[in-house]
């Protein structure tokens, strides 16, 4: 009752009030000025054509930095396009190291000297169907107090994936020490070998096979043949046990030497 009361005097009092002016009695320039209007109008104005036009005020939004929107897709879409190269070659590279241990028998002119445990380090680098594989042989051992034989031999091959096989060229260096009844001598030799690497594969169980061959103008045959039996743990290739057989030989006109024996091994792929 007393809200009621108070609105009904303020109101008589406005309309009392000489400063009160209706709504409807202000021009449109005022109710502009006043922001009774906001929004763009057109007047008629009386006794001519013309048309005054009333901007519609509004609050108008900060402009866009374009340069800085370029610049974040581009960083954004970089950033999406090194993701799929990365995913992209990170599924189609791999590394796969195995270690060898192998029973060497050796044997000079077809006569057993000397059998040596030796390990026997391999690693392999593949993008795609391209492949770059390492392995190592070292073979020391002294027979009687007659014979010394230290062998190193280094190997670096390029193979390409067909298929089931790997084929390519390999570079072959090869360091012999040797002494006979206490006279010592040494051959370097360096010559290049033909590849073939094969694989076949069933459930959990991998069959290798292959070898090489190749010669130069002192070494009359250098050659290998080997087979290995492996199984995977797991259903991958992030380990395989492998058991197998390897025979390798070199000769030259004086003499022939051969490394033979079972070899067992792990390797796993990253």
């Amino acid at each position: 009752m007393k809200k009621i009361i108070i609105i009904s005097s303020l109101v008589l009092y406005l309309f009392a009030s000489d400063d009160y002016v209706p709504l409807s009695n202000l021009s449109q320039e005022k109710k502009v000025e006043y922001n009774f209007i906001n929004k763009k109008t057109e007047i008629n104005a009386a006794g001519n054509n013309e048309y005054e036009k009333i901007e519609e005020k509004q609050e108008l939004s900060k402009p866009i930095n374009n340069e800085f929107v370029k610049e974040y897709k581009k960083d954004n879409i970089l950033k999406d396009e090194r993701k799929v190269y990365q995913s992209n070659f990170n599924k189609d590279f791999s590394i796969t190291p195995k270690i060898l241990y192998m029973n060497i028998s050796t044997d000079i002119e077809k006569q057993s000297v000397e059998k040596t445990h030796e390990v026997v380090p391999e690693i392999l680098f593949t993008y795609k169907n391209h492949n770059l594989k390492f392995d190592y042989l070292n073979v020391d051992l002294k027979y009687q107090n007659i014979l010394e034989l230290d062998t190193k031999w280094y190997r670096l091959a390029y193979l390409y994936s067909f298929y089931n096989a790997n084929i390519g060229l390999a570079y072959n260096y090869l360091d012999i020490n040797y002494g006979l009844l206490g006279i010592n001598a040494k051959d370097n030799q360096k010559f290049a070998t033909f590849e073939a690497h094969l694989k076949n594969s069933k459930d959990n169980f991998i069959v290798e096979y292959g070898g090489f061959y190749g010669k130069n103008d002192d070494i009359k045959n250098a050659y290998e043949y080997y087979l290995t039996l492996g199984y995977k743990i797991f259903s991958n290739d992030n380990l395989i046990f492998n058991a197998g057989y390897k025979n390798r030989i070199v000769e030259n006109s004086d003499i022939k030497i051969e490394y033979k024996g079972p070899i067992v091994g792990i390797s796993s792929k990253f």
